[in-house]
């Protein structure tokens, strides 16, 4: 009886063991409010930003990066790169996120002239988004690429 009962602790151990391997414990995160979790991302999307400027590859149009670049890799850039500020030069459309910021008034006012010919490349609408881009950025429709 009791080579049994030390079998099946033994048993019981290895099962344990397997199971927890599968069940992660992030208790932390668990307990974490939504204001250090909103922190905590920031902190690690600004990290992965930090990270990939040292070796030039996050080149957003925007004044402050999007984040869209780093959540759908591959698209404009790979394994968490950004090109968007490189593919406004070349006259093509940048990622979703800094279409959208960028109409808001939110891109790099030092690339406003090439905004609305990158943009309309996916969108069409050349015109009407070059009236946008007048107006977000106080550059006239003539200056306008």
């Amino acid at each position: 009886m009791e080579k049994k009962s030390i079998i099946n602790i033994i048993i019981f151990i290895i099962i344990g063991v397997i199971v927890g391997a599968f069940i992660p414990l992030n208790t932390h995160q668990m307990t974490m409010t939504m204001d250090m979790k909103r922190d905590s991302f920031i902190s690690l999307r600004e990290s992965i930003q930090g990270e990939q400027l040292v070796h030039s590859k996050y080149r957003c149009c925007l004044e402050k990066p999007c984040i869209y670049c780093i959540e759908k890799t591959p698209g404009h850039g790979e394994g968490a790169e950004c090109s968007c500020q490189e593919d406004i030069y070349n006259g093509l459309h940048p990622c979703g996120e800094c279409i959208g910021e960028i109409l808001e008034g939110h891109g790099n006012p030092l690339m406003s002239e090439y905004f609305a010919r990158a943009i309309a490349e996916k969108t069409g609408q050349y015109d009407a988004i070059k009236e946008i881009i007048s107006e977000k950025y106080n550059i006239s429709v003539e200056q306008q690429l």
